[in-house]
């Protein structure tokens, strides 16, 4: 089921990304203002659900993701393409997540269907997404799940991930106003082993482009502080703290004491996306997967409520991030249900685990425009001076695992 957008932009009026000087962990830079579209789930759901019209209506007026995938049609894609072209102005960052590799999802096989079958379709599509943006200002998330499948030896090795991943980083690198973070499994952070293999891939990847860093955390739940740890740890593995990193906090507000990623009961919406992050290696917060699009029906019932079809929009799902998140929490709006009583939050951890399925939409295209410029979350100066990066999160035992998008 094609997912159509609506346009939407923030105005992150504070730290864009980090240029740290040789001699501090701390540093100033210009401010960034992200461009995106918003899910069309979302319109769908305030005709559906009018009570939570206020809800999506505040969420709306944030950057949240669009998804350029090859399980999109040639025309899908297009009108993604044109309308948040069209619509976000020259001095905004777009903001774009690309999931069309080879083989994708190779381990599962849930989300692999799609156009592209070669590396040939694949440096087509690419093209297409590369001549869309031209020369302007675009931060690109990179192939989610591929790198996972990579870092554990696993699937996307014969698959031939590494080289595939060269030839996107090498195609989006073309546009000198381009940043690109190549996504990251957390898992595959917590531990020395598997972040070396995980720099690495990195390294050898940067060599075909221009790669700002890595994303962490995408359609997932850890804290943020969890992961600014292994941001450091991923730092420490490349010796260098040039790479920084993004997190996804949709629903990480609460972050998750266990190693539950199906629509968690506990889980809230998490900081709006913003480049005020208060942390030095993080560049940015950024919401990958929509609050309120489901994981998919869950098994365990303890400790996740009970879904619905993955990418589908859930109510209840949607009601639980939203009492138990940051607008309720931090800028005191009430809960669905009309109460300003909050959740009681739950317990974090910055311990790692296997992750299972976590899916996140991908397919995206344009329709009417709804825009909205919002103060970021946070320090909201033209300026600001980064909090020193934590310290790396001591390495613990942690099973590889593969983090699955599914794709509807």
């Amino acid at each position: 089921m094609v997912r159509i957008h609506h346009y939407s932009r923030i105005a992150t009026a504070a730290v864009a990304y980090m240029t740290l000087a040789s001699s501090s962990s701390q540093g100033v830079v210009h401010a960034e203002e992200l461009c995106s579209v918003v899910p069309t789930s979302y319109s769908a759901a305030k005709t559906t659900y009018p009570n939570l019209a206020t809800a999506l209506g505040t969420l709306e007026q944030y950057s949240i993701a669009a998804w350029y995938t090859d399980r999109m049609s040639t025309s899908e894609r297009s009108s993604l393409l044109s309308g948040i072209t069209s619509k976000c102005s020259e001095d905004t960052r777009m903001t774009i997540v690309v999931y069309g590799i080879p083989s994708k999802d190779c381990d599962a096989g849930l989300s692999s269907t799609g156009a592209v079958q070669s590396t040939s379709d694949y440096q087509s599509f690419l093209q297409e997404l590369a001549t869309a943006m031209g020369s302007r200002k675009v931060l690109y998330v990179v192939e989610p799940d591929a790198v996972g499948l990579l870092a554990n030896g696993g699937c996307g090795v014969a698959a031939g991930y590494l080289d595939n991943l060269k030839v996107a980083v090498k195609a989006l690198s073309a546009n000198s106003n381009a940043q690109l973070y190549v996504d990251v499994g957390y898992w595959l952070l917590v531990d020395a082993s598997n972040t070396a293999k995980v720099a690495s891939i990195i390294n050898e990847l940067g060599g075909s482009g221009s790669v700002k860093g890595i994303t962490v955390n995408t359609a997932n739940y850890r804290s943020t502080d969890e992961v600014a740890g292994y941001c450091t740890n991923f730092q420490t593995a490349m010796g260098s703290k040039d790479m920084t990193c993004i997190v996804d906090t949709s629903r990480n507000y609460h972050g998750s004491a266990t190693s539950a990623w199906c629509n968690v009961k506990t889980a809230g919406i998490g900081k709006p996306p913003t480049s005020t992050t208060g942390v030095s290696n993080l560049d940015y917060f950024m919401w990958l997967k929509p609050p309120g699009e489901s994981d998919g029906v869950c098994s365990d019932t303890s400790q996740s409520l009970a879904g619905t079809k993955a990418g589908d929009f859930y109510n209840d799902g949607f009601q639980s991030l939203w009492d138990q998140g940051y607008f309720v929490s931090e800028k005191g709006m009430t809960t669905i249900s009309g109460s300003s009583s909050q959740a009681t939050p739950a317990p974090t951890t910055t311990g790692g685990s296997s992750i299972q399925s976590t899916p996140a939409p991908t397919t995206t295209g344009d329709n009417s425009t709804t825009a909205g410029t919002v103060a970021p979350a946070g320090n909201s100066s033209t300026w600001t001076s980064a909090t020193p990066t934590p310290t790396a999160t001591p390495a613990t035992t942690s099973t590889s695992a593969c983090e699955r998008l599914l794709v509807l």
